[in-house]
């Protein structure tokens, strides 16, 4: 009978959305940082960020909400620092691990920088320089 007890209110130990924390942690950090590339920010690529984060099954010990306005902070400072940047985006890069996971990251900018109707110079160029990072 404990058995079936345990059975029954033992959380699942893995994730539905098959990524670790960390991961999670580095796709919104991507997603930030490229919401930022053009200096521009419009409320349907924050609106995807939301939506992104939400199908995540994020780890209640890191609220969303504590780690959003840090990974904001770092996204804005790695556009104004090569030297942040050049450290930000390879936490990044380390962080997706696997190259699936870079793989829906790299996606998932691409559906950002259209989530503004348009791609600006200044996009194209990050995705470019994502892809030789993450590829």
């Amino acid at each position: 009978m404990p058995s079936l007890i345990r059975k029954l209110f033992h959380k699942s130990e893995e994730p539905n959305d098959g990524l670790t924390q960390p991961q999670r942690e580095a796709i919104v950090d991507l997603l930030n940082y490229c919401m930022y590339a053009d200096n521009l920010v419009f409320l349907a690529e924050d609106r995807l960020i939301a939506d992104t984060a939400a199908k995540f099954n994020w780890d209640s010990k890191v609220p969303f909400d504590q780690f959003e306005v840090r990974s904001v902070s770092n996204a804005r400072n790695a556009r104004e620092s090569q030297v942040y940047r050049d450290q930000f985006l390879g936490s990044i890069s380390d962080r997706l691990s696997t190259d699936a996971v870079k793989a829906q990251a790299l996606d998932l900018c691409q559906e950002l920088f259209l989530a503004d109707g348009a791609r600006s110079d200044e996009e194209d160029e990050v995705l470019q320089n994502l892809r030789q990072l993450l590829e």
